[in-house]
């Protein structure tokens, strides 16, 4: 991991992203949006807030707002990633993908995606930009984390619907719970800044977490 990845990391934690049990409503653990569809399965020993004040009332500043979003433009660059169009899962990745445009070349557009007014409540392209769209062209998705991989899939097949080609997902840190290899079954490519082992690493070393967090974290990723 490189030293702006280290700062950046670190910074995410100092600013209360990150969370331990200890800091959950009864002490015991957090649930997770897979709690809705598996709610026997055990609570989560960590729990990350990617969220701004004014989404959810997370803790993410402008100012790591843009941090992440640099790193993320940086990676997309190295590795190649090609896009016409940037599109934030809603709500926590949206935030990511206004800055990610505003770092990006002037083709590149950024699209919003809302849940239509209908009993389903499925995703669509808000405002009136589904008009504009240039079929075929390349989007870019980004979001804060992954668990598992429903809410990307549902994002995709929304901008698929209107005509655009999507390849890759990018996100901030991937929690190694079946994300990846969910959207690798549906041919597409997970893309992240960190995975949460690379984190848990790096919040030990910096001594951010105890050795018991750390193994606890560790032993609930081996088992889930």
């Amino acid at each position: 991991m490189d030293a702006s990845l280290t700062a950046l990391g670190l910074e995410i934690f100092d600013v209360g992203a990150f969370l331990d049990k200890t800091k959950s409503p009864e002490g015991k653990g957090f649930k997770l949006k897979l709690h809705e569809q598996h709610p026997e399965a055990p609570l989560s020993p960590f729990y990350l807030n990617l969220r701004t004040p004014d989404n959810k009332e997370g803790p993410l500043t402008p100012e790591v707002v843009e941090a992440i979003s640099k790193q993320m433009y940086r990676y997309a660059r190295m590795h190649g990633l090609v896009f016409d169009y940037v599109v934030g899962v809603p709500r926590a990745g949206e935030p990511f993908a206004q800055a990610f445009v505003e770092l990006a070349a002037r083709h590149v557009r950024l699209l919003t995606l809302g849940k239509a007014e209908t009993g389903d409540h499925r995703m669509i392209v808000v405002g009136k930009q589904d008009k504009e769209l240039i079929p075929d062209s390349p989007a870019l998705l980004l979001d804060d984390l992954v668990t598992r991989a429903d809410s990307k899939l549902e994002a995709i097949a929304c901008l698929e619907e209107m005509g655009l080609v999507v390849g890759d997902v990018l996100v901030l840190l991937d929690r190694q719970q079946g994300g990846k290899e969910q959207l690798a079954d549906a041919s597409y490519s997970l893309h992240s800044l960190f995975t949460i082992r690379d984190l848990l690493d790096l919040l030990r070393e910096e001594n951010r977490i105890t050795s018991e967090i750390h193994g606890e974290c560790l032993a609930y990723l081996k088992n889930n």
